[in-house]
């Protein structure tokens, strides 16, 4: 219970940080893949993203990272199916599967890839 407790209080405190800090300033840390190699990581522009959502400016959150925007839906799926995978046993195996695995990485090294040549 003290970890649940924990996870929940360090998500929320983390929320009101981007919500009241923008990460364009100098006090969020850089994404190092980029900073070595010129080239954006898939997560790159999350924290702006978040900040943007946070104050629901959609377009805005878009704009830094359209793949993290799209994706949050499912990672709330997960959460709930993680949490209820008892009564859920069907859907539960299905997202938890070696195709929707791999299909999942898929998306994420295309996202990868085509972000960088299309400067998005």
């Amino acid at each position: 219970m003290f970890k649940k407790i924990m996870i929940i209080v360090l998500c929320l405190g983390g929320a009101v940080l981007l919500f009241a800090m923008d990460p364009e300033s100098n006090i969020f840390p850089k994404c190092l893949f980029y900073s070595i190699t010129g080239y954006s990581c898939p997560g790159c522009g999350s924290q702006r993203a978040i900040h943007d959502l946070l104050h629901l400016n959609i377009s805005g959150a878009f704009r830094h990272n359209a793949f993290l925007v799209c994706s949050l839906p499912l990672v709330a799926l997960l959460l709930i199916l993680e949490r209820r995978q008892s009564t859920h046993t069907k859907i539960y195996a299905l997202f938890s599967s070696k195709v929707f695995i791999f299909s999942l990485i898929l998306l994420v090294l295309s996202w990868w890839i085509l972000r960088n040549i299309l400067h998005i």
